[in-house]
């Protein structure tokens, strides 16, 4: 199951995100407001999503390596 969870914790906006990763706002919206789940983005829009979490939030990836 894909998880992304300090990226949709509600500090930005679906405006933010999607301006991002260049992922379509009504994609990111749905999954702001919980009507979809993120198993519905392809594997390079997860990734997009899943870098920028890692960017902004400095936490550690599911492969234990961190942000220096």
């Amino acid at each position: 199951m894909k998880r992304l969870p300090k990226l949709f914790s509600g500090k930005l906006t679906a405006y933010q995100i999607s301006t991002a990763t260049d992922i379509d706002i009504t994609i990111i919206e749905s999954l702001l407001d919980e009507t979809a789940t993120l198993d519905i983005l392809d594997d390079a829009a997860f990734a997009k999503l899943k870098d920028l979490e890692l960017s902004l939030f400095n936490i550690q990836s599911d492969n234990n390596e961190t942000i220096a």
